[in-house]
């Protein structure tokens, strides 16, 4: 069976996009207004449930976007430019951190002026934001993948809008800078561009080239949710059942191979 496959995004305006957030977030790094900005984004954000909040910043972990790109092809090809996304994103993002090794908000900012959701995260590891890397990656992997299945286009609209609101939460959770949230996003477009543009494992034009790939992705998404202890005991309903989706998600699969072999074996 032969994939459908769109093109990647035209590389000068994603790169264009990309660049304008990175820079935008350098320049808010070394604002004097940085701090109050904070501040009143992650007092706003408070206007909205802290289980929501919870909820939201645990669809950006790295386990949980293997398993929500994953599942969005029922061939192998979202497995593998999700797996790819994971490599770039997560060398990216642990080269940066300690690089830079800027505080958190809250290693800077009153502890008592600072809304936390979960437990709180106080290190000198804050830029660029993982989450936002991860969460912008998965955003242009599902446009992508919706156009190669010629989705709706509204669903475009709706990952979008996902995306953000995940990268957001970092803000919300007391966790990240807005400048961090920023730089995270430009890098997150970078290496969902990259990840599908050479996406693991070829050959890239079939679906099923690694059938076994979507399972081991999924079944090492399903491990972390139901064994990792993320801090945001409010989301522990919302991560098993992102483990309980990526268990369906293998069952369903193992069982269309068995669909598919049977007539062979009563031929």
């Amino acid at each position: 069976m032969q994939a459908t496959l769109s093109s990647p995004p035209n590389a000068r305006l994603w790169f264009v996009v990309a660049t304008l957030l990175i820079a935008t977030g350098v320049f808010t790094q070394g604002a004097d207004w940085h701090p109050s900005l904070m501040l009143a984004l992650n007092h706003a954000a408070g206007q909205l449930p802290d289980t929501l909040w919870s909820c939201i910043t645990v669809s950006g972990l790295g386990w949980a976007v293997l398993i929500l790109v994953s599942i969005m092809h029922r061939g192998d090809l979202g497995a593998r430019i999700v797996l790819t996304a994971f490599v770039i994103g997560g060398i990216v993002t642990h080269t940066l951190k300690p690089l830079l090794s800027f505080p958190r908000p809250g290693a800077v900012l009153p502890l008592d002026v600072l809304h936390f959701i979960g437990n709180p995260v106080i290190n000198h590891h804050s830029m660029p934001s993982g989450h936002a890397i991860a969460a912008l990656s998965m955003g242009t992997l599902w446009v992508c993948l919706i156009r190669s299945q010629q989705l709706s286009r509204w669903l475009e609209w709706l990952s979008w809008a996902t995306v953000l609101f995940i990268a957001v939460s970092r803000i919300a959770v007391g966790a990240h800078w807005p400048a961090d949230v920023l730089v995270g996003s430009g890098l997150g477009l970078m290496v969902g561009w990259f990840a599908w543009r050479f996406p693991f494992a070829w050959p890239r034009h079939s679906a099923h080239a690694f059938p076994w790939l979507a399972v081991l992705v999924e079944g090492l998404g399903a491990l972390a949710a139901f064994t990792i202890n993320e801090g945001m005991p409010l989301a522990l309903i919302w991560q098993g059942a992102l483990g309980g989706i990526a268990i369906f998600s293998i069952m369903w699969r193992i069982h269309s191979w068995r669909s598919l072999a049977a007539p062979e074996n009563t031929a």
